[in-house]
């Protein structure tokens, strides 16, 4: 195979090459669609998600603060209360809510009165002033003159609780100012409420997880669930409440989504028909090499046939036209081949076909073309060759190399041929009138050695 038939086989893998780069291309491009759009319809859904969720909690969270606010009220009217309207009003309170663990109110900053008692009396006597654990956020809502929700933290009795703490100011008179009377603390069980509010680990294929303890927002440690998927996040939400908020977060759930329905998508679909497609192509462009292949060789010798030597004699007669670039083309056809078939079979003949070929292809150059074009009819093509003497010489080898007997199962047969040159352009210009006359000069070659009585295709034992 010379470079330009090489080229040419090439050229479709490397087209094949080039659709496989424009398919990566579209398939990126379609992933990177499909991609950002899965991305808008999860962050959408999401939103609707903690939406709901924030909504929930909000209620569950501003119900509690409600009926504490009645306990403030009642006290900055009467800040003389007793222990018994103290703990009618407490009960009543933790009757109107399931999250409530215990009320408790600090004239002075000191616990004086508790609800329930039982479990909480160590709580009595504690001086928020004295505690350096607690005296920071007792603080903190005395300044801001309101309420502040602190927590979630673990609580002593076990689990975590949100504790709403309220300074009590208390009013004299018209004409006295407001005094600071006091310290209320409602301590809720933060579980309780995060189930009755539906916050889960996992809801609705997202996970969840709620960032800002004592009310700080994104700068304040994790409420609920990991820091991982507060950071990988697609959807985030502020959670309101007095003097504070969250923000909860949603994150797909890998495990709990459809592949198919994923962002990866486009990337299946596309690179698995673009895989078919280029298998199918690269099956058809070989099942097309190997049909030329055998369109342009002989099936039996594996030489090129008369189709691929006429190729081969057009490119050099176009060569030979810009570069004065000279050829000869030799016409050899065995002598009595006929009878070998007729004697020992097409077997035997099928024997000598190929053993004819092979004594000819190792005769000549490598750059020459060998080619079987007829039953027992070979050409052979030369370039460079300008002379009639030059390729006279190479009739004598070639005639030399035939002549050696061929030992086949025990037979030995005598060959021959007559060969006929003709050289181009210098006998003729044109492809179909070289042909001819190499066949002519083959044939009064065959003539001559018939008349001398040297023609052979005998059989030896």
């Amino acid at each position: 195979m010379n470079l330009n038939q090489r080229k040419r086989h090439l050229i479709p893998y490397v087209a094949i090459a080039i659709l496989f780069l424009v398919g990566v291309a579209i398939t990126e491009a379609l992933q990177k669609v499909v991609a950002d759009r899965t991305f808008q319809l999860q962050r959408t859904e999401a939103l609707g998600v903690i939406s709901q969720l924030r909504a929930q909690l909000e209620s569950e969270i501003n119900s509690v603060l409600y009926l504490s606010s009645g306990l403030i009220s009642y006290v900055t009217v009467q800040p003389q209360t007793d222990q018994a309207q103290w703990n009618a009003l407490a009960a009543e309170i933790m009757r109107g809510t399931a999250h409530v663990r215990n009320i408790g109110l600090a004239p002075d900053n000191v616990i004086r009165f508790v609800y329930p008692l039982y479990g909480n009396e160590a709580a009595l006597g504690l001086d928020y002033e004295k505690n350096v654990q607690q005296w920071p956020a007792v603080k903190q809502a005395i300044d801001r003159g309101g309420m502040v929700l602190a927590g979630p933290l673990k609580l002593v009795q076990g689990g975590l609780g949100l504790i709403a703490r309220t300074p009590i100011f208390t009013h004299g008179g018209e004409l006295e100012a407001s005094r600071y009377w006091g310290l209320a603390s409602v301590v809720i069980d933060a579980e309780s409420m995060f189930r009755s509010a539906g916050i889960r680990e996992q809801v609705s294929g997202y996970r969840i997880a709620i960032k800002g303890r004592d009310g700080l927002g994104e700068q304040g440690e994790m409420v609920y669930g990991t820091q991982e998927v507060f950071a990988q996040s697609i959807a985030k939400m502020k959670i309101f409440f007095p003097n504070g908020h969250w923000v909860i977060a949603a994150l797909p759930d890998a495990a709990g989504g459809s592949f198919w329905l994923g962002p990866q998508l486009a990337r299946v679909v596309g690179y698995g028909f673009l895989s078919v497609l280029l298998l199918l192509l690269v099956i058809l462009v070989r099942l097309y090499h190997a049909s030329q292949g055998e369109a342009m060789h002989d099936h039996l010798t594996g030489l090129p046939n008369r189709r691929l030597m006429i190729e081969r004699l057009t490119q050099l007669a176009a060569l030979s036209e810009r570069a004065e670039f000279s050829f000869a083309l030799y016409f050899v056809d065995l002598n009595g081949f006929k009878a070998i078939n007729d004697s020992f079979g097409h077997v035997t003949g099928d024997a000598v076909l190929i053993e004819v070929g092979k004594r000819l292809t190792h005769t000549v150059r490598s750059s020459d073309t060998v080619a079987r074009t007829g039953g027992d009819e070979f050409m052979v093509l030369q370039p460079g060759v300008k002379s009639a003497v030059s390729a006279q010489a190479v009739v004598e080898k070639i005639e030399a190399a035939l002549r050696e007997p061929f030992q086949y199962q025990y037979v030995s047969i005598d060959l021959s041929a007559a060969i006929g040159v003709a050289i181009y352009p210098k006998d003729t210009a044109t492809i179909d009138k070289l042909i001819m006359v190499a066949d002519d000069r083959m044939y009064e070659r065959k003539a001559e050695m018939k008349a001398a009585g040297s023609v052979s295709g005998s059989l030896v034992d």
